[in-house]
């Protein structure tokens, strides 16, 4: 017997996205005050991006935030790409 798969669902949070950021911005060493102005804006860019989607999939936000992230600093994009990894 096939067994479905449970759907997970969350609730998006810009803030939850600027803590993760931070969080990985400090473990690259990224200046405090740099690293909240660069959360900030991709929450924004994020925030936009959403708008207008009903459902969008975990992978498909990671993506989108390190896409943006890569733009502003490679540094925290790399960490957040690689929070869960053992480097």
């Amino acid at each position: 017997m096939a067994r479905a798969k449970k759907k997970i669902t969350y609730e998006y949070s810009s803030d939850g996205i600027k803590q993760s950021i931070l969080r990985n911005a400090k473990s690259a060493k990224v200046a405090p005050g740099w690293a909240k102005q660069i959360a900030e804006r991709v929450a924004k860019e994020v925030d936009a991006w959403i708008a207008d989607k009903e459902i969008i999939t975990e992978a498909d936000l990671r993506k989108k935030i390190i896409s943006e992230l890569e733009k502003l600093n490679p540094d925290i994009a790399y960490a957040y790409k690689n929070h869960d990894k053992i480097i």
